[in-house]
């Protein structure tokens, strides 16, 4: 039998473009959208309304994993197989989804009566956002299946529109001197609005069938419990550090911890947009060889490396002035979690590209291993952490903190050595130790200014000196400087101000 016999169906280009170009504008969207939220919001609020908030939050994601169950990602494949039983699917999904959220209020339920009881506004909080959840666990339904539609943009779109109103209504409402309550209100409404853009969207190619299916029900469940250990694992080892602080330190500890890994989520973007990006290549290499994994993984480890470390380090440098200058007096404990979590992200960009590469070596298993054993490590880590820095420093979010860092090392150690002999060299730790000095040359170069009213002059100053001794140390190989200038001239050149200007310093032919 030929090749061509046995080859799919050829990808349309024209719809991956149209989808990769909505994703990276929505989430670039969103994070903007985001990152004004996470200013605005502790500085008003304060710290102990942020707790509460972070608390429900939490407590609510855990669950929501729990009533997901694994689904999106059946429900994304098994309607890219059938789109034909998309209408059974969804129906389904979403009467299972909605059973499973009345099973999670009585879990709730009970841990309010044995945990905050005694607190009026934490407990509406929960329910509030409870409500808020319901919604979203149906929305996640349908943004599935519509992502086994290959029709992402519609989710970009309604991503995009809730995110719009959950910023407006919410910052509205902050600055008319509105309480937390009611910006739990304002995650509802943005749920709500996702739930019907997403509806609209789908339910108007594809009729849904409102019947109950026991059979079909209980299949679903048992085909997605397979992808279930994997998401509520990563959710807890995500979520557990709060719940920790608000046992063992105090609800103000929550939100100063809170406030930190919001403003610290906001600096994903970067690793999560190339890891976008380069996942399909690696996967391709790896299909090809394992030499051609390995041609490109090393370039992309070093890269990320050396993206990482002036963004780490310089949070670390610079995070109580930063911390102060953003959300006030209130929230100087903040300025010490934030600094630890730059040594966090160094490790959590790297993470991100070393899963990546595991993925596209066929290790997928080996990397649910290692997020199980950190999951398991937190727990102990959190639990002797937080009240020790409690009561010596008395933040025990610092405790939440250095758990991460250790869990977040640990790893990045693990993921190294499952990666296959030989993928990264001499060369990548030779990369890493001078990239690492370039760093440590950087903060010498701004420590002083961390005091100082001038002190955000610390981020250009830092940027030119890491660059300049990136550059006299020759701290990357030549071809990942190639790759650098290339991907910089590519970026010029979408920027019409920018090309122009290009075009005009360079000489004629």
């Amino acid at each position: 039998m030929s090749s061509h016999a046995t080859s799919p169906a050829p990808i349309s280009g024209a719809r991956l473009a149209r989808n990769a170009s909505a994703m990276m504008a929505a989430q670039l969207l969103t994070w903007a959208m985001a990152f004004l939220v996470a200013i605005f919001q502790p500085r008003i609020l304060g710290p102990l309304a942020i707790g509460q908030l972070s608390i429900a939050l939490s407590i609510w994601m855990i669950v929501g994993v729990l009533i997901t169950f694994g689904m999106d990602t059946y429900l994304t494949k098994a309607v890219a197989r059938e789109p034909h039983r998309t209408g059974t699917l969804v129906t389904t999904s979403l009467l299972v989804r909605t059973a499973l959220w009345l099973l999670g209020c009585l879990a709730v339920f009970g841990y309010d009566l044995a945990a905050v009881s005694a607190d009026p506004t934490q407990t509406a909080l929960i329910w509030i956002i409870g409500l808020m959840t319901l919604f979203s666990v149906l929305s996640g339904g349908l943004i599935a299946t519509l992502n086994g539609l290959e029709q992402t943009h519609y989710v970009s779109l309604v991503t995009v529109a809730s995110k719009i109103v959950l910023t407006v209504v919410s910052l509205g409402l902050l600055f008319a001197g509105f309480n937390v309550i009611w910006i739990g209100w304002a995650n509802v409404l943005a749920a709500v609005v996702a739930f019907l853009g997403d509806a609209f969207f789908l339910f108007r190619q594809h009729r849904p069938q409102w019947r109950v299916d026991l059979r079909a029900a209980k299949q679903m469940l048992l085909d997605s419990k397979q992808y279930l250990v994997t998401a509520l694992t990563l959710m807890v080892y995500q979520q557990i550090d709060r719940l920790f602080i608000a046992m063992f330190a105090s609800t103000e500890a929550v939100g100063w911890y809170g406030t930190a890994v919001n403003l610290f989520g906001t600096l994903m973007f970067f690793p999560v947009a190339i890891g976008t990006v380069i996942f399909p290549t690696l996967t391709r290499r790896f299909a090809a060889g394992q030499e051609h994994l390995t041609m490109a993984a090393r370039p992309i480890f070093n890269i990320m490396l050396a993206l990482s470390i002036p963004i780490g380090l310089g949070l670390l440098a610079l995070a109580e002035p930063i911390a102060l200058l953003l959300y006030g007096e209130a929230f100087r404990p903040t300025g010490v979690v934030l600094a630890v979590l730059g040594l966090v992200l160094i490790c959590t960009y790297l993470n991100t590209v070393l899963s990546q590469l595991l993925i596209a070596a066929e290790r997928t298993a080996a990397l649910n291993v290692i997020m199980i054993a950190a999951t398991v490590a937190t727990l102990p880590l959190d639990f002797v952490l937080v009240p020790w820095t409690d009561q010596v420093f008395g933040n025990g979010a610092l405790g939440g903190a250095l758990a991460y860092t250790v869990t977040e090392l640990g790893i990045l150690i693990a993921a190294i050595k499952l990666l296959p002999r030989g993928t990264l060299n001499a060369q990548n730790w030779r990369a890493g130790l001078l990239t690492s000095m370039a760093g440590v040359g950087m903060v010498l170069s701004i420590w002083w200014l961390r005091d100082s009213t001038f002190f955000f002059l610390g981020v250009p100053l830092g940027a030119v000196v890491y660059v300049g001794l990136v550059l006299a140390l020759r701290a990357l190989p030549d071809e990942d400087m190639t790759i650098i200038k290339d991907a910089l001239s590519k970026v010029i050149e979408r920027i019409p101000f920018l090309r122009g200007k290009l075009r005009a310093v360079q000489p004629e032919p």
